[in-house]
Formats: structure tokens, C-alpha cells, sequence
């Protein structure tokens, strides 16, 4: 071997040496604290990925995780508008509406230099982080993530398709998500909560119900509530919730989507994770800071999930009213972050 390639191969092990024993620090300085993190993760400043021609990024498949990101992609492209950035994902579809993203790839196809945007190392060090989601994922990059804003371009027609369908249904007009994702199954209010809520919704204004999770669901034959359950495609998830005057959700994918939309929501957080990891401006969180909270738990609740009981549906109905009497119960710009 010669001594060039001896070299690059003592580089090569001296750079995965630094980040098996350093990067662990970057972690917990990266639940409070954005730009020592950065300094430790990458040393040396031209070797920054966001500096980079081209960029292999990845992520999994969990949808808000993934729109999440979208706040890098943009920082990303307004520091390096000239990056070819390439994402590896399973939500190529969500991935699709993001205009900063050059290519989408299977997250299979990803290589094995490729940057994983990922918290949950730094949530390990610290089940409640300072700082949001969309911020420890952007150090990941070398980025200062100011702007947390979720940046995804959602379909006009669509959105003016469903205003009109709409149009003669008394105002506001709620989407509502009663479920999270398979895995957080610590997400979810209760189901006669919901029904309850949704029964007084009824009595003032429009509920579109959207969603996948399967559920048992009290059958309602009223004008005024939309089932779009299980009946829409991504984009036009998306252009529901754009098309609507607020989201009533647990912390799930549509939050983040209704804050691209600029779309406040009530998001009913109990005790999984707490409101600052994902929180946006305009919208009301309801959480329960038990003792075991945030808990941020996968398998099933030793309490009975006492922090979501926590929560009734008069407390939701009075944020819903704080949001409409804000905005009028008309579809209003809400300003996001920066």
C-alpha cells in the first residue's frame, strides 16, 4: 500500500474513533445546547455536510419524523443552494412534496456515508429535550435550525376542492385524528373522550375525521360530520387539513402538516413526550406533567395512561374556542417560527 493510501486509512479510523467516543457528548449537549453540539459532531468547518456537492440524508418511515426534516432541507438549500441533496426514505410520498429535496431514494438504496437525521440518540440522554425535534435533526447537518416551520408545498386545487364541498357547512370546520402511529400507542386520548368531544363539536361547527389507524367508531349520519376516514391519499390529507379551520390531533404526522399548512391545532400531548420537542406557534398543547412524564414509552403503560385520562374534553373544547375566537372560526394565516 502506498503512503498515501497508508495515511488515508490511519485518517480513516482516527475520524471513526473520534465519532464512537465523541459524538455520545455531542448527544447530551444536543438536547439543550445547538451550536456546542455542532462544534464537537464536526471539528473541522469545510468538512460540514451541509457544505457538501452532494448530500445522501435518511430517515425512516415515521411521517412527522420525516416532515420534521424538512426544516434542514430548506436551511440546507439557503446555505448551499447548489447541494444535490438525495433522501432515503420509505414516505417517498410526503418526502415528494418537499420543493428542497433533489432526489428520493428507498431507504435500502441508502449508502453507507449516508447522514441519518436523527434525535433519538439525543433523546436517550434526555427524555426532554430544550430544544425542538426539527433542531437536534438539523445539527445532524451542521445546520442552526431557526425556523422549525415544516416545509412542504400542498396541491391548491385540492385544497379549493375541499373548500368548496365544504363551503355551505357551518363554521369552523375541525379536522380531527384520533389515533398516532402503530408504535405509540401511548399517544392516544381516549376513545369516549373522542366521542364526547366530537358530539360537542357537532353542536357548533364541522368535524372531518381523517385517518388510517383502525378503531371502532360511533356511526353519525349528520350533515355536518365529514368521514373522510381512510379515504383519502397522502396529498389529499394534506390538503384536508390545509382546507380546514383547525386540527384537533394527538402529537402525530398531521400536526406537522398542519403547521406547513399554517393551520393551528389543539394537539393532546398527555404525558408521551413534552410540548417543546414538537410545538409550534399558533397551537394550543394540553399536557399532563405526571411524574412519568415524558415517558416517551413504546410498550404498554404500567398507569393505565393516567396522563391522557388527565385530559377531558372540556379542556379541549375550551382550546378549541381560544383558537376560534383568535381566528374568527375563518381560515386565517396563522405565523409559524421565524
Amino acid at each position: 500500500m502506498s503512503r498515501r493510501g497508508i495515511l488515508g486509512r490511519i485518517g480513516h479510523i482516527a475520524w471513526w474513533r473520534y465519532v464512537h467516543w465523541v459524538h455520545p457528548l455531542a448527544d447530551r449537549l444536543g438536547s439543550r445546547w445547538g451550536r456546542p453540539s455542532r462544534m464537537i459532531r464536526w471539528p473541522i468547518p469545510m468538512l460540514v455536510p451541509f457544505r457538501r456537492r452532494r448530500l445522501d440524508v435518511a430517515r425512516g418511515e415515521a411521517l412527522g419524523d420525516l416532515v420534521m426534516c424538512t426544516p434542514a432541507f430548506r436551511e440546507l438549500k439557503r446555505r448551499n443552494p447548489d447541494c444535490h441533496l438525495t433522501l432515503y426514505t420509505r414516505q417517498t410520498a410526503v418526502a415528494g412534496t418537499c420543493p428542497y429535496v433533489d432526489e428520493i431514494r428507498p431507504t435500502e438504496e441508502a449508502p453507507p456515508d449516508a447522514i441519518w437525521m436523527d434525535y433519538e440518540s439525543v433523546v436517550r440522554f434526555n427524555r426532554r429535550p430544550d430544544r425542538h425535534l426539527a433542531q437536534i435533526m438539523g445539527d445532524s447537518l451542521g445546520l442552526d435550525i431557526q425556523d422549525v416551520r415544516p416545509a412542504c408545498e400542498i396541491n391548491p386545487v385540492e385544497v379549493s376542492r375541499f373548500r368548496e364541498a365544504w363551503k355551505e357547512l357551518p363554521r369552523p370546520h375541525v379536522v380531527i385524528v384520533r389515533k398516532g402511529g402503530h408504535y405509540t400507542p401511548n399517544k392516544n386520548w381516549p376513545d369516549e373522550y373522542w366521542e364526547e368531544l366530537i358530539d360537542r363539536l357537532l353542536a357548533r361547527g364541522t368535524v372531518i375525521e381523517v385517518g388510517v389507524m383502525a378503531m371502532e367508531r360511533r356511526p353519525r349520519e349528520v350533515p355536518n360530520f365529514v368521514d373522510l376516514f381512510g379515504r383519502t391519499t397522502l396529498p389529499g390529507l394534506m390538503a384536508a387539513i390545509a382546507a380546514a379551520d383547525l386540527h384537533i390531533a394527538p402529537d402525530t404526522g398531521t400536526v406537522h402538516l398542519a403547521a406547513a399548512a399554517d393551520v393551528p391545532s389543539v394537539v393532546i400531548y398527555g404525558g408521551f413526550l413534552h410540548p417543546a420537542s414538537t410545538e409550534y406557534p399558533g397551537n394550543i398543547s394540553l399536557y399532563s406533567p405526571v411524574e412519568c412524564a415524558p415517558c416517551w414509552l413504546t410498550t404498554p403503560c404500567p398507569h393505565g395512561k393516567k396522563c391522557l385520562h388527565q385530559i377531558t374534553p372540556d379542556q379541549v373544547e375550551a382550546a378549541v374556542s381560544e383558537i376560534t375566537s383568535r381566528v374568527g372560526g375563518q381560515k386565517t394565516s396563522i405565523t409559524s417560527a421565524g
